[in-house]
């Protein structure tokens, strides 16, 4: 049972693969058959789908449904004279192709003349052949002249009643004549020639081909400059807009200032002294100055000149000698206080609840002389800042 449904599912397949299959057209060729043209169109492919026929002037148009033609086919025929007839297949959608025959004198009238015959491997397309219009032409031009270069009859008469004048106005007629068909005969030949170039002039195409090829336009030099010129005066002006951008907002208002991370100024310290006032330590660039901040603003007081020992000695509070370069150099200081009366001190002021900071007092207690204890930290700041010199 399971091999008999997997050949049914493979016939099935099969069976859809074939109908989605299309027709590849092949070759086109011509030949005469008597008072016909035959163009003969080769498939590769079962044809299941009947094509339909189209005419209109001097084109006819076969349109084969579920075909495919890849590349374009397109050749010259000689159907009254060399190669004056064109022979076109191509591709107008996915899943139509048509095949066209431009000929050279148009079918009105003539439309049940054409048929299509179908084979097994080919569709054959027969059209009536015209005789070329110039023939046509020609030959009655011919008679024309041959009927005007019979002679005349002239009717016999007595010899006393000929006259001389009269035979010579004959005679210049008969050069007349001789010499006036070579004329309408050259004149014919060219109004032939400017009818057949203009029955060789494009037909335009009521139906549309969307595959078909277009002629490549030719390089032109001028437009290339014309571009060029165009394309290199919008880089200078947008070079420049964005010159005067930048001169006029960024670069005008802090230069490069903003490309950099440093500080142009920088508050290094601040000492509180007093309500509503504080000295200030600024630092601008590579210099350093002491400024007072009071309700009435800022009041410049000194600038450090010492700047390297003072950034020095402020490092030096914090992490102390250990990461000081220059140990060699540096200077030992003795020790200043007594870990054991540090701490008996601090015992002694927790008790009595004071309001300072019992390891300020032991430091300073320490370190400093009893005057300096009893003068508070505010009025030592006032009176080095009294002793400074103003800026004035």
């Amino acid at each position: 049972m399971k091999g008999i449904s997997l050949k049914t599912l493979l016939i099935t397949s099969l069976i859809s693969f074939s109908a989605l299959a299309k027709v590849n057209i092949t070759k086109l060729s011509y030949k005469d058959d008597n008072n016909f043209g035959v163009v003969t169109i080769n498939l590769k492919g079962a044809l299941k789908d009947t094509p339909e026929l189209q005419i209109k002037g001097n084109i006819v148009q076969v349109a084969i449904p579920n075909s495919v033609v890849w590349p374009k086919i397109e050749k010259q025929v000689s159907v009254n004279k060399s190669f004056d007839t064109t022979l076109m297949a191509y591709q107008y959608n996915k899943s139509l192709s048509r095949v066209r025959a431009n000929l050279p004198y148009k079918l009105d009238g003539k439309e049940s003349k054409v048929s299509v015959v179908l084979n097994d491997n080919n569709i054959q397309l027969f059209f009536p052949k015209q005789k070329s219009l110039t023939k046509k032409i020609v030959t009655s031009v011919n008679k024309k002249t041959v009927e005007s270069n019979k002679p005349k009859r002239v009717v016999k008469a007595k010899a006393s009643s000929y006259d001389e004048s009269y035979l010579e106005k004959l005679l210049k007629d008969k050069e007349q004549t001789k010499n006036q068909p070579v004329k309408k005969i050259a004149k014919t030949e060219t109004s032939l020639f400017e009818e057949m170039n203009t029955k060789k002039e494009v037909v335009s195409d009521a139906v549309g081909t969307k595959m078909s090829s277009f002629k490549k336009s030719e390089f032109n030099f001028t437009s290339y400059i014309f571009k060029f010129v165009g394309f290199f005066a919008l880089l200078v002006a947008g070079i420049y807009f964005v010159m005067n951008f930048f001169r006029k907002g960024m670069l005008k208002k802090g230069g490069l200032g903003f490309l950099s991370g440093t500080k142009m100024v920088e508050v290094l310290s601040t000492t509180y002294i007093g309500p509503k006032r504080s000295i200030l330590v600024l630092r601008v660039h590579k210099q350093v100055f002491l400024v007072a901040q009071s309700e009435k603003g800022m009041d410049f007081l000194t600038e450090i000149k010492d700047t390297a020992g003072f950034m020095k000695e402020g490092e030096r509070k914090v992490v102390g000698d250990n990461f000081d370069t220059n140990l060699d150099s540096a200077e030992e200081k003795g020790k200043e206080f007594k870990l054991k009366e540090v701490v008996s001190q601090l015992d002694n002021e927790s008790d009595s609840h004071d309001d300072v900071d019992p390891v300020l007092a032991a430091l300073a207690g320490q370190t400093e002389s009893q005057e300096l204890n009893k003068v508070s930290l505010s009025k030592q700041i006032k009176n080095k800042i009294k002793e400074l010199k103003p800026l004035q």
